[in-house]
């Protein structure tokens, strides 16, 4: 009788020790570094708002954008931010180089060009993507 206990015993123990090695191996600390991450402060701004601009009138200066905006890498998008009323957005990246798109809806104008970024680790990096309002 006490020949199958300690068999049945030492199956638990033996089961427990793998167990125990594996949770505790989930634990360990990773040698994968985390991802050094930059910030982007960025602008939208659309215009000619006036067929023949005139410097210094306010209602020719450029106006914010609405819309979202996308942080793409060969192709695949990485992040997205909404630009708000001031033609602002705002993300936190993985350094890298980016193409910024910025999408404003089914219409055709305006029409915002791809524009190219570089973020840095700890850094904040700015762009202006300037959108064409059509008006000649």
């Amino acid at each position: 009788m006490r020949v199958n206990s300690w068999r049945g015993s030492r199956r638990t123990v033996v089961i427990v020790a793998v167990v125990a090695s594996m949770l505790l191996g989930a634990c360990g600390d990773s040698s994968t570094p985390a991802a050094a991450v930059g910030s982007v402060r960025g602008t939208a701004l659309q215009g000619p708002n006036c067929p023949v601009e005139r410097p210094g009138d306010p209602a020719c200066a450029p106006r914010p954008v609405v819309g979202t905006v996308e942080f793409r890498q060969t192709n695949r998008v990485v992040a997205t931010a909404v630009i708000d009323s001031t033609g602002a957005f705002r993300a936190e990246l993985p350094a890298g180089s980016y193409t910024v798109t910025v999408n404003v809806g089914t219409g055709p104008f305006p029409t915002c060009p791809p524009t190219e970024l570089s973020v840095t680790a700890t850094a904040i990096a700015t762009v202006t993507v300037r959108c064409d309002t059509g008006i000649r």
